[in-house]
């Protein structure tokens, strides 16, 4: 591979990532590299149904702020590949990237050989990529985001893990993680080792329970402490759940400089305005779109509002439809979207038969129709990826 293009080009021709049993590929593939993750600094380490990108990136401003070099790791990106490693707020440069590509796929040649036909997946490799990289500089701390789930996920392999945190649970990736609150709870609760301190932001009882049964000491947030530096209602919660993480993993951070790195926190695709009375936000599932909806009545509480959603299939945002609807200051458009190697979108015609929303084949073409004072587009990542895309052209 010669260029970034060619680099992140090879990364998304992986094969993609699907039910597993165990962490055996990503293991194997670490060993092949001389395990990277061991040369790591402590980290925070942050699952979560929704809220995860955001604490992850507020904790990590914080502890950028104190004066730790800080390497954080999220997904999926909105506009640039690059976001998803990044230290110190700066996304990893094209030659940095290209070149642990290159050093992980030099490896993959025999452990694919070895493992056929199970190959390491493509999120697997961005995280071999990512513990590289990582491991090639000299940092103080790490802030990483699990990519689905915990228990199995393949982040889950870091042996200096000083935080765990779990910032929601609710139902989404249901075939992957379990159809219920306790088991996707159990999954993001694998993310527990011994003498790692937990963190938690506002979780039902089903799940509280779970963990509770891994360690009795869990840590909770305290709200409205700390002025966020989000936007969006939905924020106070992750703004907690940050500050909460972060002084489980320094005591001597200060008031001063924890509401510093909050104030210098963004995070596109959260609650953002991207024109005049036009916003994205990543809401991808029913949890997701009710914490939205709530924001916008304490933001918005008398203007008119259209959602524009462009959902995948596989999300439950319909469950709260009727909920939204009984606002009469809001009204639902549903686009067409194909996501991310071709998975489907939402089933329109199904949707419109139960719900009384309106459709259209293009989100462009919703957003020129509409006559709200503010129109939202929502949905998937994915979507909102697409939409900033044309925004920032």
């Amino acid at each position: 591979m010669k260029t970034v293009e060619d680099a992140i080009s090879y990364i998304h021709n992986r094969p993609k990532g699907g039910q597993k049993e165990s962490l055996y590929r990503m293991t194997t593939l670490l060993a092949a590299l001389g395990n990277p993750q061991n040369d790591l600094p402590y980290a925070i380490h942050v699952t979560g149904t929704n809220g995860k990108g955001s604490v992850s990136t507020m904790a990590s401003n914080i502890l950028r702020v104190a004066g730790y070099d800080t390497g954080l790791f999220v997904s999926p990106f909105i506009t640039n590949f690059r976001e998803r490693i990044q230290i110190n707020n700066e996304m990893i440069s094209k030659d940095d990237l290209l070149h642990a590509t290159n050093k992980v796929a030099q490896v993959l040649v025999n452990v694919d050989a070895e493992l056929y036909p199970d190959i390491p997946v493509e999120f697997e490799v961005l995280t071999a990529i990512m513990f590289t990289y990582f491991s090639s500089k000299k940092l103080d701390a790490l802030v990483i985001e699990v990519g689905i789930g915990g228990l199995l996920d393949s982040t889950n392999v870091m042996p200096n893990t000083k935080v765990a945190v779990i910032t929601s649970v609710g139902l989404d990736h249901q075939k992957m993680l379990g159809n219920t609150i306790t088991e996707i709870a159990s999954q993001k609760a694998g993310i527990i080792h011994d003498d790692v301190a937990v963190v938690t932001g506002d979780l039902p009882d089903e799940a509280r329970l779970v963990i509770e049964k891994k360690t009795p000491h869990v840590i909770k947030g305290l709200r409205h402490e700390f002025q966020s530096g989000l936007p969006g209602e939905y924020q106070i919660e992750n703004t907690a759940t940050a500050v909460a993480a972060v002084r489980a993993f320094a005591q001597n951070i200060s008031d001063d400089t924890i509401q510093k790195g909050l104030e210098e926190s963004h995070f596109s695709g959260r609650f953002e305005l991207i024109a005049p009375n036009i916003m994205v936000d990543g809401a991808h599932n029913a949890q997701g779109l009710r914490a939205l909806y709530k924001s916008l009545s304490v933001a918005y509480p008398k203007e008119k509002i259209t959602l524009i959603i462009g959902s995948l299939m596989d999300k439950n945002v319909t469950a709260e439809f009727n909920e939204i609807l009984r606002d009469d200051r809001f009204n639902i458009v549903l686009v067409l979207f194909t996501g991310p190697n071709g998975r489907p979108s939402l089933s329109i015609e199904q949707t419109l038969k139960q719900y009384q929303v309106s459709a259209m084949p293009h989100w462009q073409e919703a957003v020129e129709k509409s006559t709200a004072d503010l129109t939202v587009l929502t949905g998937s990542l994915y979507f909102i990826s697409e939409v900033r895309e044309q925004y920032d052209r």
